[in-house]
């Protein structure tokens, strides 16, 4: 790997800029190069430019260290060597060695410590529901697979997708979420769709807002709305549906993504909230709790649910972890 390439893949990786197969063998290649018989393998010179190299950039993202204040801790004691050339030689390389080594590798773990991931597969029938840590919520489908990091940190949020699932994704446009299924990449800012992967193609149907398409051989494609797209594997390319008819029924069957409310009593369209969302609802002004709601509430996020039916009952709100109090403003 030439130098440069090998930078900006350090740089990519740190700035989380990377898809999780691509961080997953970053990471796989730093802990080969710090096994001691991997590095045996480098020259002197090429373990000391690549640790400079990834000291530089980790020094971005995990701080540098400033000057250490070095104090003799037996001032008044000397140690005579009989031969004081070579052991003193001998005892300053041992000790730089294990430093080096003990700080490249502490250091190189802390860096790989800010990618943690997590993986959730769905065997069954069922439908599974995935809250990441960014509020966006995932119904994983059948025989389907999430792979996503704990913690969303850099410039994009990645996840991984193998089979189908239906996404509810928080809106966030300084940080765009990007799934990345085969070939296929899609990229959004705040939205719901379902994606599936079977075999040989990918379909993606769009439910609210706008989704981005990418591939290696196909220009990026803007779907909308109740527009449907489909990737084909073999061809690497991606084909937008004429006029397609999408059932959100069908789409949305087995999950809690429709929030609708007609006439519905305060106690069950707040048990619902506490159901999709995984809270607690705390309402200390119980005189509404038989009050009346027609309301939708469909893709929206904890926050603005919570939100708008505080404007309804004009109602303070606090959100705390997975507590939500909702009290009178008198």
């Amino acid at each position: 790997m030439q130098n440069k390439d090998f930078d900006a893949l350090i740089e990519k990786y740190l700035n989380d800029e990377l898809s999780i197969d691509e961080k997953s063998n970053v990471e796989s290649w730093i802990r080969h190069i710090t096994d001691h018989s991997a590095a045996e393998q480098l020259s002197a010179q090429e373990q000391t430019e690549r640790g400079e190299r990834i000291f530089k950039a980790l020094g971005k993202r995990i701080g540098t260290p400033g000057e250490a204040i070095v104090r003799p801790l037996h001032p008044k004691r000397k140690i005579v060597f009989q031969r004081p050339g070579l052991l003193a030689k001998i005892a300053a390389s041992l000790l730089i060695c294990c430093s080096l080594i003990f700080c490249f590798r502490t250091r190189l773990f802390e860096a790989l410590n800010i990618h943690q991931y997590a993986s959730v597969s769905n065997s069954g029938s069922d439908i599974t529901k995935t809250i990441l840590s960014d509020g966006s919520i995932v119904w994983l489908k059948g025989d389907s697979e999430l792979t996503y990091p704990l913690k969303f940190k850099g410039n994009l949020r990645n996840v991984n997708l193998e089979g189908e699932a239906l996404f509810e994704i928080a809106k966030d446009p300084a940080h765009p979420f990007e799934i990345h299924c085969a070939g296929l990449k899609t990229r959004v800012l705040g939205t719901s769709f379902n994606i599936k992967h079977t075999s040989h193609k990918i379909e993606v149907n769009v439910l609210t807002g706008r989704v981005f398409l990418s591939s290696a051989k196909s220009a990026p494609l803007i779907l909308h709305p109740y527009q449907k797209a489909v990737y084909l594997e073999q061809k690497k390319i991606i084909v937008k549906q004429a006029e397609p008819v999408i059932e959100v029924a069908s789409l949305t069957r087995g999950t809690e993504y429709m929030m609708q409310f007609n006439d519905a009593r305060v106690s069950d369209v707040l048990h619902r909230i506490e159901n999709k969302f995984e809270v607690q609802i705390t309402l200390t002004d119980k005189r509404i709790i038989n009050n009346r709601v027609t309301a939708d509430f469909t893709d929206q996020s904890l926050l603005n649910t919570i939100s708008m039916m505080s404007d309804v009952f004009n109602l303070d709100f606090r959100i705390d972890g997975q507590s939500v109090t909702l009290e009178d403003k008198s």
